[in-house]
């Protein structure tokens, strides 16, 4: 083996060992669920911070809506229970 040879292998061998850390990086972030559902809910948080201060009206109705929603489908779930029991 010339020292040519060597030296191009050495190389490939770091190409190749560059490429595998990349791929584990890759794979780190994207298997990482706990990470990526606490990045969507930060950024989540900064949009309705956002659109509070461009948009007070309509966050304001969002709100409103939201609580409309979870109020009758706690009322629907109460009155069912309650029908059983009866």
């Amino acid at each position: 083996m010339s020292h040519e040879e060597k030296r191009q292998g050495i190389a490939d061998a770091a190409l190749a060992r560059a490429e595998l850390y990349d791929t584990l990086s890759q794979l780190k972030v994207r298997l990482n669920y706990a990470q990526r559902v606490d990045d969507a809910l930060d950024e989540a948080k900064l949009r309705i911070a956002q659109e509070k201060r461009t948009n007070p009206l309509r966050f304001a109705a969002g709100v409103a809506g939201a609580a409309t929603l979870v109020g009758l489908t706690v009322w629907g779930i109460a009155a069912s229970v309650s029908q059983r029991f009866r």
